[in-house]
């Protein structure tokens, strides 16, 4: 059964000491900690924030659906610069911009506003993080990369289980020859994911807190 998300916010100033962020847990089928941290370097713009939580709560039935009903996002920390001023936020204790799951950073010069998850380890290992840009996170540009939600989900797949790419990437062909000689198109691998929870009403909370560094 899909029930309609819940937005939670509470808001206070950055004051305590940084330690490491426990990881992303999934227990009852709700992932919890999931750490998405806005780079110092970005002017405040609080449609950032607005949108984060949109595309969250968008992203998270997707998530639910696409693990046929195994998983979907439960409690999101939205970690925002000292400097932004205009609002108050948790207080972030041991949270850090080193560990966020998702980033919000300016473009990657070969990249541009193209979102993408930053896994240099093999199939099934997780990877470091999503990188969106700020430019994305407030146009969405689903005319170019389509809906928000799949993106998201696409991504999250990347660093939470290692999945890669069911297209041919640059630099790599679109077919290949397998082990017995079979020309095979490039897709991506099924693999039995880490977590395997029983299935579960489908929630979002959200918290919002200062950055530290």
């Amino acid at each position: 059964m899909l029930i309609n998300c819940v937005l939670v916010i509470s808001c206070v100033w950055w004051g305590g000491v940084v330690a490491d962020q426990a990881s992303v847990t999934l227990q009852d089928n709700g992932f919890d900690g999931v750490l998405i941290a806005i780079n110092p370097t970005i002017a405040e713009d609080p449609r950032i924030i607005t949108n984060i939580k949109n595309m969250f709560t968008r992203a998270s039935p997707t998530l639910f659906t696409a693990t046929k009903k195994r998983a979907y996002f439960r409690n999101i920390n939205i970690l925002v610069p000292k400097t932004w001023t205009n609002g108050s936020y948790n207080e972030a204790i041991g949270l850090s911009y080193s560990k966020a799951d998702v980033i919000i950073a300016q473009a990657n010069p070969q990249k541009g506003n193209i979102p993408y998850s930053e896994h240099t380890g093999g199939c099934g290992e997780y990877g470091r993080f999503i990188h969106l840009t700020p430019e994305y996170v407030v146009d969405n540009m689903e005319q170019i990369f389509g809906d928000v939600e799949k993106v998201l989900v696409h991504e999250w797949a990347h660093i939470r289980w290692g999945v890669f790419d069911e297209y041919a990437t640059e630099g790599h062909s679109s077919h290949y020859v397998d082990t017995d000689g079979v020309l095979q198109g490039t897709s991506a691998k099924s693999i039995e994911l880490r977590d395997s929870p029983k299935p579960i009403l489908v929630l979002s909370m959200f918290t919002m807190s200062n950055n530290p560094d």
